[in-house]
Order: C-alpha cells, then structure tokens, then sequence
C-alpha cells in the first residue's frame, strides 16, 4: 500500500534508496502501530537528509503484519508515518514515498490473511517504488536489519546494505551499525556509479541529464530562488582555490609577456568565453600597465559557420587555434560538460602545439579536465549553477589580476 510523504514523481530510471522502517529509521519496539511508541534512531534524519541533498530518490518499504494480525489499521499506520515525516521535516529532510504491506498469512483480519508479493522479501513494494519514482532497481540500495530485506534486494538485482552489529554473512552485502554509518558509503557508490554511466551529451541543454538540483517540485518561484542560492552556496566550495590561482599566474604571465589568451565555448559557455574577451581585454588593463590580448574563438559567427560547414563542427576552434595561436599563448576552454568534441579536440592540439591550457568545467568534468594544464572543476549537476560559478570564476580572475598591478590607493579609488 502507498502513503505519500513528500510529493513523488515520474523521472527517466536513475538509483534509488529502498529503507526498511523499523530498526532503520525508528528503533524496532515490536509493532509499532502508534506514535506514542516511535523512537527514532540516532541519525537517520541527517542521513536521509544527505540523501535529498544528493538528488537521490528515498522510499520506505516496510512489513507492517501487525495489519493483519489486528494489533493496529491501516489508518494507524498513515498517522505513524504522518509522525515520520513531521520529523524528518524538522531535518531538512523527507521521504519521497511511503510504502507498507498489511499482509500475512497467518493474519486474524481477513483482508490481509493472506500471502503477497508486497511483503517483503517479495519484490512488489520495490517494483511499485520503481513505478512511482522513475528508479532503475538494479542500480538502487535495499537498507534493512532483517533478512527479508537482503532477500528484497536480491529479489530485484539491487545492492543492499545490512544494519546491525553482527552484519551479514551474505556475499555482496554491505554491513554497517546503522543508516548514519552507511549513509556516506551509500553515497559514493551511488555517486560513482552516476558519473560512469553519465552519457556523452556535450553541453546539451540541463533536461538530458539527471541533475541533483532540482529534485523535486517547488511551489514559488520564491522558494526555487532561495534553493538555488543554496545550491550555489553549496557548488562554490568545491571549487578548488589552487586551480584558480595556478590560473591565475597563466593569465598574468601571458599578459606581462604580451601572449594571446584565447578563449572557447558552446552554447552558454561560449557567452562567458566572449565575455572574458570583454572583461580580460577591457577592465585588466584599466589602471595597470598590462595591455591584453584576448581572443575568443566563439565569437565570430562567420568563422564558425564557414569551418563547421566544410571541415565539420568538432573543428570550429582548433581550425582557428592553427592560424591564429603561437607557442607560448594560452587558451581557456568553457565546458560544462567537459565532453563536448570541439573543446576536447581544442585543448589536445594546444597541448601539443605549446600552448598553456585552462579548463572550466563541470559534472565529472569529462576529458578536458584531464587533458587541461589546471582544470577549475565546479562540482556541480545544474547546468545553471555550473555556469554561474563559470563566469563568477572568469570575473574573479580578471579583477584579481588587475588589482594585482595596482597600488593601494588605486584600488580603493577604482570600481571593480
């Protein structure tokens, strides 16, 4: 049977978290059919926090033969979990769906007195889950302390954690002591598991990818507006502080020596890479003795349709690249993705033809976070907020470099 807590929703199949309910988010009283006897277990709101943060869907599936067996209703059950979610609330944290099996066969109510593929380690609450959540199973987590819920797990192809201090003799199974303890393991392999089977979308709009921002539906655009902030808030301190200063230093040297910083992008990243020709080009040289030579290869229309048309579009900047860079020069590449083919092809020719190379990326950053002397990598799966840290970095770094050559009373005098 459904109960909603947080509102669900259809999506393309991704993981998911499958948790028992009792002796995994409450303690396990023996038929707990009443709010007076639920307990909660310590961390298993942060934990399931931790996993709405991480845009991962989390349902609960649980036995409840006290149904059937007439120690408690249906109703009962709904006010419990109605209890759940007023806490997991009070935790920035919820649950995307409620589910619970009423049945048993050897039940005293005739309703449920009876054997079901819903009771665990029957599939039919991950299955009805899958349905509901738009989850693909097999890449999803069973959390549970009794062995129906390894059997669940099993029962669908999904990995499974085991809670409780002796563990689990099955293969395949994690044990952990509690949903806190596992939480930041389940994360990783979710995590890890996600980047690998990203696919090659190159900077294609945010809709083709699984993103874990948004997550869900938000009612005003007041409240998308504040989550979005915190979301940036939160994607600023993955951001690597060395990366920008060791780009930093490239920008710099190449400007003192009067190099040519040339920069490229798709799509909304090719807006911030004309942009840092704006910016580098005209508010660098303002009030210093630098005079830079900035080039995007994003910017002339002309150019891109001609080389796009008779050499093919992974071309457009390294074409560009042959006639117009030098040894020594500099080119900043924009990804979001990190994946796009004219970006790649762009920073491996410049890699082998003397040039420094920058990367701002993104997601897993692809192969230009490999392929770039400093990658500037945004932890991020939003391709908004990945572009915004994009162009917060790229004006950063000229306003750090102008200021830089300039005194004091400069600085203090001069809008930046």
């Amino acid at each position: 049977m459904t109960d909603r807590g947080h509102e669900a929703r259809n999506s393309p199949s991704r993981p998911g978290i499958l948790l028992d309910r009792d002796g995994t988010i409450i303690v396990d009283h023996g038929y707990v059919g009443s709010v007076d006897r639920v307990e909660f277990i310590d961390g298993a709101a942060a934990a399931i926090a931790s996993f709405n943060r991480a845009g991962i869907p989390v349902a609960v599936v649980t036995n409840q033969a006290g149904v059937a067996r007439g120690l408690y209703g249906i109703d009962d059950v709904a006010l419990v979990h109605k209890h759940i979610a007023e806490h997991l609330a009070e935790h920035d944290a919820h649950i995307d769906l409620f589910l619970f099996s009423p049945y048993h066969p050897a039940g005293v109510v005739e309703a449920y007195a009876r054997a079901s593929e819903d009771r665990k380690p029957g599939p039919g609450m991950a299955r009805a889950a899958a349905s509901a959540l738009g989850l693909d199973l097999a890449a999803s987590w069973v959390v549970g302390d009794r062995p129906e819920d390894l059997g669940l797990a099993e029962a669908v192809g999904a990995s499974a954690v085991y809670l409780g201090a002796g563990g689990s003799e099955r293969a395949g199974v994690h044990p952990f002591p509690s949903l806190a303890a596992a939480a930041p393991f389940i994360l990783e392999q979710i995590t890890m598991s996600t980047v690998h089977d990203l696919p090659d979308l190159g900077d294609a709009p945010a809709g083709d990818v699984p993103a874990a921002f948004p997550d869900v539906p938000y009612e005003s655009a007041a409240t998308y507006f504040g989550a979005y902030a915190d979301e940036i808030a939160r994607v600023v301190s993955s951001v690597e502080a060395g990366a920008v200063a060791r780009a930093a230093a490239i920008l710099l040297d190449a400007y003192t020596r009067g190099s040519t910083v040339f920069s490229c992008g798709n799509g909304g990243s090719a807006s911030i890479a004309n942009h840092l020709q704006c910016d580098h080009t005209k508010n660098v040289g303002k009030s210093t003795d630098l005079l830079p030579r900035v080039m995007s290869l994003s910017v002339n229309v002309e150019v891109l349709t001609a080389i796009a048309n008779d050499h093919g579009y992974e071309d457009v900047f390294t074409h560009q690249l042959r006639s117009q860079s030098r040894p020594g020069d500099v080119l900043v590449a924009v990804s979001s993705s990190g994946r796009s083919a004219n970006i790649v092809t762009a920073l491996s020719w410049a890699r082998d033809h003397g040039l420094r190379t920058i990367a701002l990326t993104g997601f897993d950053g692809g192969e230009a976070r490999t392929i770039a002397d400093v990658s500037i990598h945004v932890d991020g799966t939003n391709y908004g907020v990945i572009e915004d840290l994009h162009q917060a970095i790229m004006h950063a770094l000229a306003q750090y470099i102008r200021q830089s050559r300039m005194t004091p009373a400069a600085i203090s005098s001069n809008v930046f």
